[in-house]
């Protein structure tokens, strides 16, 4: 498994993880050979990469955090839910929860997993996809936390519909390319409130989970929006769904050269700790995701070059790494694995350039 630009993807290629819309929807399964019609459409639709399967290097085992069934009914529910407000202004709420408690379930299962995958997602990718990522991120971290399975409800509703105050606004706003006007800002800003309002009416909904909508763009030292609240004056909740929506923006979207890697959003949120973000439900947040992805190339302090095959929770900057070439550059055969955290000796000097294998 390798992370490779579409770019540099060549047909006859297979695929080593399922590659997702815009909209959410699978385009290809795992183990799809790439041609060059599927070639081309990806590159349309604004795909930044793929992973793929590296016969050279091996087979890396992975598991996704949540099945593919529950992530896709977990984002038709939401597509559901926007497009009744629009018509309606309601929705139905025993989908949501029927939803949220079977993503709640799968991720119990696995206490102790760690998010060891990058969702590489188009730039034009609608909020349906970033808001199932916010939740399964803030649920992770809200068990990390010791929260139990009410609480867990609460803020996996709060985090699935933190932006649905979006949907009030005028479409034409929301694709405009160019910079915005300050007027046009102001009502961009007004999306919290207008979510508020939405959750706060419907009932069975949580006060608790409308908070999130309404204060997920406060800021720790009380320079954010709508209310400028500072430090425990905001939810919980809200302050939690910050950091997870921050960093799935931050590494999830875009294109290959404008998202960000996950030691990279790391950096940012921590240098933005106890200013944008609460510093102690940060550091419970970063126990929770890879520094090093699965399939991230990178070049180890002997000069060699590896492949990160497995992570350590207790050590995450000390990953399984697969060796694949020498310091020469020469390939090695067959390729052999060093676990970091054992062999202290090793340590990853840099990251390196996602290229072709």
């Amino acid at each position: 498994m390798r992370v490779i630009p579409v770019d540099k993807v060549k047909p006859g290629m297979v695929t080593d993880r399922a590659v997702i819309g815009p909209g959410g929807e699978v385009l290809l399964s795992r183990g799809v050979k790439i041609n060059g019609y599927y070639l081309k459409r990806l590159k349309e639709i604004g795909i930044p990469a793929v992973y793929i399967r590296d016969h050279n290097i091996g087979n890396v085992e992975y598991d996704e955090v949540i099945s593919e069934q529950t992530r896709q009914e977990a984002l038709r529910v939401s597509k559901d839910v926007m497009d009744s407000i629009r018509l309606s202004s309601d929705f139905d709420l025993k989908k949501v929860n029927k939803i949220v408690d079977e993503l709640i379930s799968e991720l119990l299962v696995s206490k102790d997993l760690l998010v060891a995958l990058v969702d590489m997602r188009a730039a034009n990718d609608t909020s349906f996809y970033h808001g199932v990522n916010t939740t399964v991120l803030s649920v992770i971290t809200g068990i990390a936390l010791g929260y139990d399975i009410e609480k867990l409800g609460q803020l996996a509703c709060g985090a699935l519909f933190h932006d649905i105050g979006i949907i009030m606004l005028p479409p034409e706003l929301l694709k405009r390319q160019a910079p915005l006007s300050a007027e046009e800002n102001e009502k961009i800003m007004k999306h919290p409130e207008l979510g508020f309002e939405i959750l706060r009416k419907k009932e069975g909904v949580s006060l608790m989970s409308a908070h999130v909508a309404l204060q997920h763009h406060e800021k720790f030292d009380g320079t954010g929006y709508p209310r400028g609240l500072t430090g425990d004056e905001i939810s919980e909740f809200a302050r939690l769904v910050a950091i997870t929506a921050i960093y799935d923006d931050l590494a999830s979207v875009g294109s290959e050269t404008s998202r960000v890697l996950p030691h990279q959003a790391i950096e940012y949120l921590t240098i933005h700790s106890g200013k944008w973000f609460d510093p102690e439900i940060l550091q419970v947040f970063f126990g929770t995701i890879a520094v090093f992805p699965l399939g991230t190339p990178v070049l180890l302090n002997s000069g060699e070059t590896a492949l990160v095959t497995r992570v350590n929770k207790k050590f995450p900057t000390r990953p399984v790494v697969r060796v694949f070439k020498n310091r020469t550059g020469a390939k090695v055969f067959p390729p052999f694995e060093i676990d970091l955290a054992k062999n202290p000796a090793y340590f990853i000097q840099k990251i390196l350039a996602n290229d072709e294998p």
